[in-house]
């Protein structure tokens, strides 16, 4: 065998008709094992290449075991990846060594298996990890082997599970033996079924669907899994949404009333399943597929240029076939804005305290931002000692970081009540910091806040002039933001400081030589 050059290995003096299998056993720092062995065949006057790819090092490997034994790996298991907050990130498959790799942001994130193998039972417990820059967090989760009854009912048109399906099971007498109901996914599992011979499965409600009342015969050996798939056919209805503007927008010049293209909505079922996403068309109207009868969520995602998304939710009730529900759903016109204003000394002398005062902080927007915060950038002419909170006219929590010499932020407190006022020291001696360290931010965060989330108490910040200024004057600034569909909407204000009793340096001029 040749030396890798340039990632390549060639073998060389193979007999026609021979088969080559390869598996990589090893990797170069930096990137992810490619596990999954490989095959090909030596064709004469030909060069075979066998590829292997290597993902960077860098997101989730998901690995998946049997319970019982760890060293059985399970592939086709199915699993979603979110983000803490719910969103969904990525829909991922394990491939046939039980193993998969997720390029992932670094955050808090969680897994949750929708879809198990054959012979396997669904856990839907949320796996929680974290994911940090230029690191691979590996995730290994477990299933269950299953032996007994497992049944599928789905959507004959869809072929999605149906939740909520109740069945009996009978024994070889006709004696009723248990009663069950489909999970989200539309899966019953009938387990510790001890006893070898026939059964009957009957169907009791299915609501939204023609029941299917012919009991099914199903034959059951311990030890073994026996899988029933039950289709059912809908009884279907329709929501319709007409999106109209609600006021006069001067931005797009158009009068309360417009039909409004562009609007998304998402529709769950009762399992809070998402089943459908429809969207506003020119005539302002959003039509659904055809949906089982039933209790259905709609909500609202995304507005159209230059609204704001209406979040309140909708419930349509699909009662009877053919039924068409119909909302009319308006949308305010958007404005964004955010504000701070920050005041200080006009003068000071070294040595003395400086204290700031911030108000006027707040979302002026009419609709909801994400991310919201506040910050102070303090100059080093300024040494930190305490910090007063405030309070804040929406109920929630929030949490304060800072960061020492424009390092890496740092949790000052978390889960602080915006309707309380604190006092929090963050002296260089409360934070423990060496002689050359000193704070040189202070950051509020408090994710999503609704549109007129405003300060109420005045926070401040308590500091002191250092000893030795050599500037005559200096700034602090302080800025404000949050993001609305992605897109940051932000405010700064500063405060110019003189010191009190330094000269103004004059620039000396030349000399003329009179």
């Amino acid at each position: 065998m040749a030396p890798a050059v340039f990632g390549r290995i060639v073998l060389s003096d193979l007999e026609p008709g021979t088969v080559i299998t390869a598996k990589e056993t090893a990797t170069v720092d930096g990137f992810v094992l490619d596990g999954t062995p490989k095959s090909i065949e030596i064709k004469e006057g030909e060069g075979q290449i066998l590829t292997f790819y290597n993902a960077p090092v860098g997101g989730l490997e998901l690995i998946k075991v049997s319970e019982s034994d760890k060293t059985q790996r399970i592939p086709n298991v199915n699993f979603e990846i979110r983000r803490m907050d719910g969103a969904l990130v990525e829909t991922v498959v394990t491939d046939s060594t039980g193993r998969v790799h997720v390029d992932l942001d670094a955050g808090d994130y969680y897994a949750v298996e929708i879809e198990a193998a054959k012979g396997f039972k669904v856990d839907e417990t949320p796996q929680y990890f974290t994911i940090k820059d230029g690191e691979t967090t590996t995730l290994t989760v477990t299933n269950k082997a299953f032996s007994g009854i497992l049944i599928h009912k789905v959507d004959s048109i869809t072929k999605k599970g149906i939740y909520g399906v109740s069945f009996l099971l009978y024994d070889s007498a006709n004696t009723p033996v248990g009663q069950y109901t489909s999970d989200n996914q539309g899966y019953v599992y009938i387990e510790d079924i001890t006893t070898t011979g026939r059964y009957y499965l009957r169907e009791l409600e299915n609501e939204g669907y023609i029941t299917d009342t012919q009991m099914k015969t199903v034959y059951v050996k311990p030890g073994e899994t026996t899988l029933v798939e039950w289709e059912n056919t809908p009884i279907s209805g329709q929501i319709q949404i007409t999106k109209k503007s609600a006021d006069y927008n001067s931005t797009n010049g158009l009068p309360a009333g417009t039909l409004l293209e562009g609007a998304v909505f998402e529709i769950y079922d009762k399992a809070s399943n998402l089943v459908d996403t429809i969207r506003s068309d020119g005539r302002g109207l959003a039509v659904s597929r055809q949906l089982p009868l039933g209790r259905y969520t709609i909500r609202e995602v995304k507005a159209p240029a230059n609204y704001g998304v209406n979040e309140t939710p909708l419930t349509a009730y699909l009662e009877h076939e053919g039924q068409i529900v119909r909302f009319e759903v308006t949308n305010k016109s958007m404005s964004t804005g955010v504000s701070i204003t920050k005041t200080g000394p006009a003068e000071v002398m070294a040595g003395q305290p400086v204290n700031y005062t911030f108000s006027g902080i707040a979302n002026s927007s009419n609709v909801r931002l994400d991310n919201f915060y506040w910050r102070d950038t303090l100059p080093a002419e300024v040494r930190l000692e305490k910090i007063v909170t405030g309070t804040y006219n929406f109920p929630g929590t929030y949490k304060i970081t800072y960061r020492v010499n424009g390092g890496e932020p740092q949790t000052l407190a978390d889960n602080l009540s915006t309707q309380k006022n604190y006092t929090l020291a963050a002296s260089a001696t409360a934070l423990g910091l060496a002689s050359n360290e000193r704070v040189t931010e202070i950051m509020f965060v408090f994710g999503q806040v609704p549109g007129s989330f405003a300060q109420v108490e005045k926070p401040m910040l308590h500091c002191k002039a250092v000893s030795s200024i050599a500037a005559s004057s200096f700034v602090n600034k302080a800025d404000v933001g949050g993001t609305y569909q992605g897109v940051w909407v932000q405010a700064v204000s500063r405060w110019v400081t003189t010191v009190y009793g330094k000269k103004p340096s004059v620039p000396k001029l030349p000399r003329t030589g009179y």
